[in-house]
Protein backbone atom coordinates (compact mmCIF):
# COMPACT_ATOMS: atom_id res chain seq x y z
CA UNK A 1 0.00 0.00 0.00
CA UNK A 2 2.76 2.47 0.91
CA UNK A 3 4.54 1.72 -2.40
CA UNK A 4 1.37 2.64 -4.26
CA UNK A 5 1.07 5.94 -2.39
CA UNK A 6 4.73 6.80 -3.03
CA UNK A 7 4.32 5.99 -6.75
CA UNK A 8 1.24 8.23 -6.94
CA UNK A 9 3.03 11.10 -5.23
CA UNK A 10 6.04 10.78 -7.55
CA UNK A 11 3.86 10.71 -10.65
CA UNK A 12 1.91 13.77 -9.47
CA UNK A 13 5.14 15.69 -8.79
CA UNK A 14 6.53 14.78 -12.20
CA UNK A 15 3.31 15.88 -13.86
CA UNK A 16 3.31 19.32 -12.22
CA UNK A 17 7.03 19.93 -12.78
CA UNK A 18 6.80 19.49 -16.55
CA UNK A 19 8.10 22.64 -18.21
CA UNK A 20 7.78 24.12 -21.65
CA UNK A 21 10.96 25.63 -23.03
CA UNK A 22 10.16 28.82 -24.89
CA UNK A 23 12.53 29.30 -27.77
CA UNK A 24 13.43 32.98 -27.86
CA UNK A 25 16.40 34.71 -29.36
CA UNK A 26 17.41 38.36 -29.25
CA UNK A 27 19.54 40.25 -31.73
CA UNK A 28 20.98 43.60 -30.69
CA UNK A 29 21.91 46.00 -33.47
CA UNK A 30 25.17 47.95 -32.94
CA UNK A 31 24.45 51.65 -32.64
CA UNK A 32 28.02 52.81 -33.31
CA UNK A 33 27.86 51.93 -37.03
CA UNK A 34 25.71 53.27 -39.85
CA UNK A 35 22.44 51.35 -40.30
CA UNK A 36 22.41 48.54 -42.86
CA UNK A 37 20.26 48.70 -45.97
CA UNK A 38 18.03 46.04 -44.38
CA UNK A 39 17.54 48.15 -41.24
CA UNK A 40 16.74 51.24 -43.31
CA UNK A 41 14.23 49.31 -45.44
CA UNK A 42 12.55 47.84 -42.35
CA UNK A 43 12.28 51.28 -40.73
CA UNK A 44 10.87 52.69 -43.98
CA UNK A 45 8.17 50.01 -43.95
CA UNK A 46 7.39 50.77 -40.30
CA UNK A 47 7.21 54.54 -40.94
CA UNK A 48 3.39 54.86 -41.00
CA UNK A 49 3.13 52.61 -37.94
CA UNK A 50 5.71 54.70 -36.05
CA UNK A 51 3.83 57.93 -36.85
CA UNK A 52 0.54 56.34 -35.77
CA UNK A 53 2.01 55.19 -32.44
CA UNK A 54 3.56 58.63 -31.84
CA UNK A 55 0.23 60.36 -32.54
CA UNK A 56 -1.64 57.99 -30.19
CA UNK A 57 0.86 58.89 -27.45
CA UNK A 58 0.51 62.65 -27.95
CA UNK A 59 3.69 63.24 -29.95
CA UNK A 60 2.28 65.09 -32.95
CA UNK A 61 5.63 65.46 -34.68
CA UNK A 62 7.53 64.09 -37.63
CA UNK A 63 10.59 61.97 -36.94
CA UNK A 64 14.11 61.36 -38.19
CA UNK A 65 17.21 59.35 -37.24
CA UNK A 66 15.38 56.06 -36.77
CA UNK A 67 17.37 53.10 -35.47
CA UNK A 68 16.38 49.58 -34.54
CA UNK A 69 18.01 48.74 -31.22
CA UNK A 70 17.03 45.09 -30.85
CA UNK A 71 14.71 42.42 -32.17
CA UNK A 72 13.52 39.55 -30.00
CA UNK A 73 11.90 36.53 -31.63
CA UNK A 74 9.55 34.25 -29.71
CA UNK A 75 9.57 31.10 -31.80
CA UNK A 76 6.88 29.28 -29.84
CA UNK A 77 4.28 32.06 -30.02
CA UNK A 78 5.52 33.26 -33.43
CA UNK A 79 5.96 36.98 -32.75
CA UNK A 80 8.75 39.54 -32.82
CA UNK A 81 9.35 42.40 -30.37
CA UNK A 82 11.12 45.26 -32.15
CA UNK A 83 12.66 47.99 -29.98
CA UNK A 84 13.46 51.13 -31.94
CA UNK A 85 14.19 54.78 -31.41
CA UNK A 86 13.43 57.87 -33.43
CA UNK A 87 13.91 61.58 -32.86
CA UNK A 88 10.79 63.71 -33.08
CA UNK A 89 11.14 67.27 -34.35
CA UNK A 90 9.12 70.30 -35.36
CA UNK A 91 9.46 72.38 -38.51
CA UNK A 92 12.43 71.82 -40.78
CA UNK A 93 14.16 69.42 -38.36
CA UNK A 94 14.29 72.10 -35.69
CA UNK A 95 14.09 71.89 -31.90
CA UNK A 96 12.45 70.99 -29.66
CA UNK A 97 13.72 67.45 -30.17
CA UNK A 98 12.31 64.36 -28.46
CA UNK A 99 14.00 61.00 -28.15
CA UNK A 100 11.21 58.47 -28.59
CA UNK A 101 11.78 54.79 -27.83
CA UNK A 102 9.10 52.17 -28.47
CA UNK A 103 8.75 48.41 -28.56
CA UNK A 104 6.31 47.00 -31.09
CA UNK A 105 5.11 43.39 -31.23
CA UNK A 106 4.56 41.99 -34.72
CA UNK A 107 2.04 40.55 -35.25
CA UNK A 108 0.04 42.12 -32.44
CA UNK A 109 -2.49 40.58 -30.08
CA UNK A 110 -5.09 38.47 -31.86
CA UNK A 111 -2.90 38.75 -34.98
CA UNK A 112 -3.57 42.45 -35.52
CA UNK A 113 -0.90 44.42 -37.38
CA UNK A 114 1.00 45.34 -34.21
CA UNK A 115 0.77 45.96 -30.46
CA UNK A 116 2.66 48.63 -28.52
CA UNK A 117 4.54 46.92 -25.69
CA UNK A 118 6.39 50.00 -24.43
CA UNK A 119 6.55 53.72 -25.27
CA UNK A 120 8.65 56.46 -23.69
CA UNK A 121 9.84 59.90 -24.73
CA UNK A 122 12.03 62.65 -23.36
CA UNK A 123 13.26 66.02 -24.55
CA UNK A 124 16.86 66.13 -25.74
CA UNK A 125 19.28 68.94 -26.53
CA UNK A 126 20.69 69.82 -29.94
CA UNK A 127 23.99 68.21 -28.90
CA UNK A 128 22.22 64.96 -28.00
CA UNK A 129 20.37 65.12 -31.32
CA UNK A 130 23.68 65.40 -33.22
CA UNK A 131 25.20 62.53 -31.23
CA UNK A 132 22.21 60.21 -31.80
CA UNK A 133 22.06 61.13 -35.50
CA UNK A 134 25.78 60.66 -36.11
CA UNK A 135 25.54 57.32 -37.95
CA UNK A 136 22.14 57.78 -39.55
CA UNK A 137 21.81 58.53 -43.26
CA UNK A 138 19.61 61.59 -43.77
Amino acid sequence: MSKLIVMCIISILLTFNWRVNVMAETERIPQNNPPTVMELAFLRGLGPTILNVMNKHGDLQLFTSGRIEKIARNEQSDFYDITLRVIGYEGAINPPYKLIRMTLRLPGENYTDYSVIQYEHKKISSDEFRKLSKFVDR
